[in-house]
């Protein structure tokens, strides 16, 4: 009796993302061995899988911890670029000011996070600019001005996100990251501005009034990467993001040691978002990131067409997919089968992750479609998510991998009458999947070519 089965075990992601088209992917077979007795415990190995990488549309980055700045690319996925927007919230100043106040300098203070990727000794570079404003008309042709910021139907921004920039530049700046310092840094930014923000706290204007008001004044700011940029990218704490217009009193000057400002924070029910503009060209994934034509899905990359390697990254939306096209078979095989258990391993290519990109401890697992859209978070049958989970070997020669308990997908393949083309996808961890751009590769063994190992466990009955 043939004792090989088709199996198919995919990686899936986030449930806030939104879908990509399908794509025909090749198959690679998984193991040798089908042990198995008339009755008893059987061990099978053998599967038959479909693995591709895949690129989703967008997700959502909005309201975020952590604003990214920078850029960097690597041979696997190719360049992604980091650009946050944010907006500021009026300040609140005194009823009556001293009059003899001077402008020092216009600012933004910032923490880091201790998040960072790629090269830390360079410097990055990017421009401060501002949104443009909009301006409408309401019922009685009255002039009114509308936030540039527009949310998606579902509430939220997207890393694919872009607005209209003014002409405006706030300041070029220039550093050199130090994720890992706990201290206040500082950009410098415009005098012209600042000046002007200046004399608006000092003459009360409108624009100081209140937070509506204000963001008629500045609708937002971004912080716009160089083109040429592609060095590293740094997290940002986005509670310690602010404004700040530094001054001094002419004839009764402060402590130097304590200067004085005036104080303008992120405005924490506004909008804020990291825009991660994604460009695989020139790496493994070819043209997976660009859609030319809408009538063809390019947005799929086989295994076979990447050297034997799926792709996982965070911020671009790439995934890896594993597909069992013949799992449904499996109860088939005898007239009395349970399942026992199934386990799925991959294991990441060792020049895909380093010190400065580690493999996470944990990945996010979904169920898709055919066409890969996400129905539901992979979870146990009492709702529980279920992860791909990192193992370090304990021999010094043996690489990290991933185990994940594929038990349930079988389970739910069993108990549908109908071939449900159902794939897993694997990826970042749904609450980090905007916040961070680290990416790894699993890759398959160089002697039998196998890009993941299979195992399940079955009790079987063959007695008529």
């Amino acid at each position: 009796m043939d004792r090989s089965f088709r199996v198919v075990a995919g990686f899936l992601f986030m449930a806030t993302l939104f879908s990509c088209n399908f794509s025909k992917v090749e198959d690679f077979t998984l193991g040798k061995d089908f042990v198995s007795s008339n009755s008893g415990v059987v061990m099978i190995d053998t599967m038959r899988m479909v693995a591709s990488t895949v690129h989703l549309d967008s997700i959502v980055s909005s309201k975020v911890t952590r604003l990214l700045i920078g850029a960097n690319s690597n041979p696997f996925t190719g360049k992604i670029t980091c650009t946050p927007y944010f907006q500021f919230n009026n300040g609140a100043f005194a009823a009556t000011l001293p009059t003899d106040l001077v402008y020092d300098s216009l600012v933004i203070k910032y923490n880091y996070d201790g998040y960072y990727l790629g090269d830390t000794t360079k410097v990055i570079s990017f421009s401060t600019r501002q949104l443009a404003a909009k301006q409408g008309y309401n019922s009685n042709g009255t002039l009114y001005n509308i936030s540039p910021f527009k949310l998606d139907a579902d509430g939220h921004l997207y890393n694919t996100s872009t607005f209209s920039l003014s002409d405006k530049v706030l300041g070029d700046i220039r550093f050199v990251p130090h994720p890992r310092m706990k201290k206040d840094f500082y950009f410098r930014l415009s005098d012209d501005f600042g000046h002007t923000l200046f004399n608006n706290i000092l003459n009360k204007n409108d624009s100081m009034t209140n937070r509506s008001n204000f963001q008629v004044f500045l609708p937002g700011v971004a912080f716009v990467s160089a083109v040429d940029q592609n060095q590293s990218a740094v997290g940002i704490s986005q509670q310690s993001l602010s404004l700040r217009v530094y001054y001094h009193e002419k004839i009764n000057p402060n402590d130097s040691s304590n200067p004085t400002y005036f104080n303008f924070a992120v405005d924490g029910t506004g909008i804020w978002y990291n825009q991660m503009l994604y460009n695989s060209q020139g790496s493994m994934l070819g043209s997976i990131s660009v859609n030319n034509n809408p009538n063809i899905a390019n947005t799929e990359l086989a295994s076979v067409n990447t050297n034997n390697q799926t792709v996982v990254q965070g911020g671009s939306g790439v995934y890896t997919k594993i597909r069992i096209p013949g799992s449904q078979l499996l109860k088939g095989y005898a007239k009395k089968l349970v399942l026992i258990s199934a386990k799925l391993q991959l294991t990441p290519q060792a020049d895909s992750y380093s010190v400065n990109n580690p493999l996470p401890d944990t990945l996010a697992v979904y169920v898709v479609d055919r066409r890969n859209v996400i129905s539901s978070q992979y979870s146990s049958s009492l709702g529980s998510n279920i992860f791909a989970l990192k193992v370090i070997p304990t021999t010094y020669d043996e690489l990290p991998y991933y185990v994940l308990d594929v038990t349930q997908f079988f389970t739910n393949e069993f108990s549908s009458s109908t071939i449900t083309g159902n794939s897993l996808m694997i990826g970042t961890l749904g609450n980090k999947t905007a916040q961070n751009i680290n990416y790894l590769s699993f890759a398959g063994n160089t002697l039998n070519k196998s890009l993941f190992k299979m195992q399940i466990f079955c009790y079987v009955d063959k007695s008529n």
